[in-house]
Order: C-alpha cells, then sequence, then structure tokens
C-alpha cells in the first residue's frame, strides 16, 4: 500500500491513531503561519479535509475526533 500524499505547503502538526494504531486524521498549519489549523481525515488512502479552525481543539471537538479515534473521556 502506498503512503497518502499530505496536503502541499502545509505543515503536519499532529497524527491521531485509532485503538488499532491506524492513522485516521492529521492536523495541519500553513508553513508560514499558525493563524488557522486544519483538519483531514484519511479516506480511502487519501487525505481529504474537514475544515479549519483557530485552534486544534475547536476542530477536535467539532469534528468528534476522540469518539471516532475510540477514545473516552
Amino acid at each position: 500500500m502506498s503512503s497518502p500524499k499530505y496536503p502541499k505547503g502545509e505543515r503536519v502538526w499532529v497524527g491521531y491513531y485509532d485503538t488499532g494504531h491506524e492513522l485516521r486524521f492529521i492536523l495541519t498549519s500553513k508553513e508560514s503561519s499558525r493563524e488557522y489549523f486544519f483538519l483531514y481525515e484519511l479516506v480511502d488512502g487519501a487525505f481529504k479535509k474537514l475544515g479549519r479552525a483557530r485552534s486544534p481543539k475547536e476542530l477536535e471537538a467539532k469534528f468528534d475526533v476522540d469518539k471516532k479515534l475510540g477514545v473516552v473521556r
């Protein structure tokens, strides 16, 4: 299986893995600025942009990242 193409011109800050140790999401920002963060979901071997926000926590809450990863809090 080939590795997915990461978003061009963006820096990956966090990779989110599920309880089976599979990569499910990444959190990025533009190379030049961290004014906005972007959340992508890995779907069928490609990253699909879900949204953007000024804080990572805002994106995690909006897209239920913990729930999708199988994390109980």
